[in-house]
């Protein structure tokens, strides 16, 4: 069995970026005993954002990809694809004015309906980490259309190398492919241009 559809069938697993890195961002998906389910390399120097994530670092098998829609990406948001089954599963759109003091990533299906959002844990927090705290780590929370539990990504606390754990409710209907991808967006790129 691939290490994307492993992925798929856990309800917690670890985002930790690479220490070392020269040519851009690389990221790997580790369960709690550091297994490794998922690579994820972002190339600097891009107009566009183009992640793409792998089994592995040999990168043979590409399993999804999340591309920037516009070159500003308050505009447009970052699709996110299946690339073998050659489909858009969805769009992630960062609500700009919306998260001056909160951040909040409206959830979009193929079709372009508003099918859920990912928001920042507390007012309180999100404004302690804008104004002096901002080491403090994001907790996010994301409540989608059908599902009652919601799914939440919490980055550790670490200055250096970016961490962030994923856990999703068990029998939670919601796309985990999508879900991957979101984690990635919010591991690669939250907090930019902040």
């Amino acid at each position: 069995m691939a290490n994307m559809a492993k992925l798929l069938e856990l309800n917690q697993y670890l985002i930790r970026e690479k220490f070392l890195k020269i040519f851009g961002n690389k990221f790997r998906i580790m369960d709690s005993d550091d297994n490794l389910y998922g690579f994820c390399e972002q190339k600097r120097l891009r107009i566009k954002e183009d992640i793409r994530l792998y089994d592995d670092e040999s990168k043979n098998n590409e399993w999804l990809v999340i591309k920037q829609k516009n070159f500003v990406d308050a505009w447009g948001g970052f699709d996110i694809f299946d690339p073998k089954e050659g489909v858009l599963l969805g769009t992630v759109r960062r609500k700009w004015l919306k998260s001056l003091f909160r951040t909040k990533w409206q959830i979009l299906n193929p079709e372009g309906q508003d099918i859920g959002m990912l928001i920042e844990d507390s007012l309180g927090y999100a404004i302690a980490r804008r104004t002096f705290l901002g080491i403090l780590p994001k907790k996010f929370t994301l409540h989608t259309i059908g599902n009652d539990r919601p799914i939440t990504m919490r980055q550790k606390f670490n200055p250096i190398i970016k961490k962030l754990i994923v856990n999703i409710p068990t029998d939670h209907s919601f796309d985990r492919r999508f879900i991957a991808g979101l984690a990635m967006v919010i591991a690669a790129l939250d907090g930019r241009g902040q």
